[in-house]
Formats: C-alpha cells, structure tokens, sequence
C-alpha cells in the first residue's frame, strides 16, 4: 500500500543491511510525504504491526475492501469524504498540486537497496515493537520525530511531472475484490 500511494519503494534512499534491520524492529516505518486518507493510514499501521497477531488477513482485508466499495455504491463513504480532503491538503503543499495518483516521481535508489527475496541472516535482532506512538500519530504511518531520530527519510529527490487525484488511484468501485488472496 505504501509504495502504490507514494509511488516510491520503502527506504529506497538507504542501504537494506543490518542497521535498517534494527531500526525496522525498533519501531521505523515509511513516511508519507503527502497526506494520506486516515482510513488508510489506519489499514496500512495494522498491515504493519510489529505483532503479527495485531495485522489482519488477507479475508478481513478483502471485508474493509467490501465495505468501502459498497459505501461508495451508496454514497455514504466517509473514504471518499477523506480523499477529496487529502486532496486539498495535497494541493495546498508547497511544490503544489501534489495529487498522489500517478506521480510521476523519479528517484534514485541507493546501490545497497535491494528488492528481491534473499535469506538474511542476522543474529541478535531486537524483539520488533512499534514506535511508542504508533497508533496515536494519525496524520502518517510513523510520527515525523521519531523518523528524525532515526535519521531515515524518505528523500527529497521527488519530481512531480503529472497531475492528477488522489481519488483516481483509490477508487474502490473499481477494485476486483474477487482478484485478493484467500
């Protein structure tokens, strides 16, 4: 979820060794550089939970999906309502009509990145826990403080070439729920 709304892969801008390993179980999440529907940032915190047990199945996803798309039908969706203000917010941003559906971006990924399945083998990694903060931040998936702290950002290297709406990339009503994982 995090790379389809900013468009950018997780800690693209930083080395995937041991460090990012140990920060990733101290509580270090992505950052959303834009605002993000609070529905959403919801989803995306309980997929990330450092407890297993706390994130939910692909079937209760695939409900949350359901009841979207079926407030949508009836215009009752308080999703949408959240859209159409992270859209405004998003246009207020000083690069300026920011809309987080087809970016455009283009970034450098840093040459120790790596995106592709391997065994790594690291001993004496910390119990993962979330960030202190975690499900009180509501405005992101991690608060900007503890990011900081951190030292892990996602890079400024953005360029917005397109604009477009936030409303375009989530339109539930056009998501084939039949297509998610059992």
């Amino acid at each position: 979820m995090y790379e389809v709304i900013s468009g950018l892969p997780p800690y693209h801008d930083i080395s995937h060794d041991e460090f990012l390993a140990i920060k990733i179980c101290q509580g270090i999440r992505p950052r959303f550089n834009i605002k993000v529907p609070q529905l959403l940032v919801h989803l995306i915190k309980r997929c990330l939970d450092a407890n297993p047990l706390k994130r939910p199945t692909a079937a209760e996803i695939k409900g949350i999906l359901d009841k979207w798309k079926f407030e949508l039908f009836y215009g009752k969706a308080e999703i949408q309502n959240q859209v159409k203000e992270a859209d405004k917010i998003n246009n207020d941003l000083p690069n300026g009509n920011i809309n987080i559906s087809n970016l455009g971006i283009s970034y450098k990924t840093h040459s120790e990145a790596i995106y592709i399945s391997r065994l790594l083998n690291f001993n004496n990694l910390p119990e993962p826990k979330n960030s202190d903060d975690y499900y009180e931040q509501n405005d992101n998936i991690i608060s900007k403080e503890l990011s900081e702290s951190q030292q892990i950002g996602i890079s400024q290297q953005i360029d917005i070439s397109q604009q477009t709406d936030i409303s375009q990339l989530i339109d539930i009503s056009k998501i084939d729920i039949s297509q998610i994982d059992r």
